[in-house]
């Protein structure tokens, strides 16, 4: 004997109040993670330049103590570099990005400049002056202080919006 299924008179499948109310859920969530992505990559484009000065003055600390002569990080108006000991040109040079700029505060100074030329040495006993790092680009800005002892960052703040 065969068994016989019955079926409802309704067809199975999504209908189109279901398919525009998902969709519309959908729509929400990504109108939401856009504007946090969007800040997230503006501030991973002005952290990458941080993170290549920081190479760079733990480059010239670890080579100045290795070396026994003062080895620096040269900061022109375009990025910078490091000034090996003995050398007249920076080497391992970085070129900020199109749109960012950044000013330094050295030790002791109240304002800020611009940079133009101007060294920071790294002693042989792996000293440096503490220095202030400020990146821009548009609205956006951030700045780090550098530790003198170790050259990390010791304090850091921002502004992304």
């Amino acid at each position: 004997m065969r068994s016989v299924r019955q079926f409802s008179g309704r067809p199975r499948g999504y209908t189109l109040i279901e398919i525009a109310l998902v969709l519309a859920i959908m729509v929400m969530i990504i109108g939401a993670a856009v504007p946090l992505s969007s800040g997230f990559m503006r501030e991973q484009r002005l952290r990458d330049p941080v993170r290549e000065l920081l190479v760079l003055a733990k480059t010239a600390r670890t080579e100045a103590m290795t070396t026994g002569r003062a080895t620096g990080v040269v900061f022109g108006k375009k990025g910078f570099g490091l000034l090996r000991a003995g050398s007249e040109e920076p080497s391992d040079t970085y070129t900020l990005p199109r749109g960012m700029s950044y000013v330094i505060r050295p030790f002791g100074s109240e304002k800020a400049a611009k940079p133009d030329g101007q060294t920071w040495i790294f002693q042989p006993t792996g000293l440096c002056e503490p220095v202030v790092f400020r990146l821009e680009e548009d609205d956006a800005w951030i700045e780090v202080a550098f530790d003198p002892l170790t050259a990390n960052i010791g304090e850091e703040s921002y502004n992304i919006p």
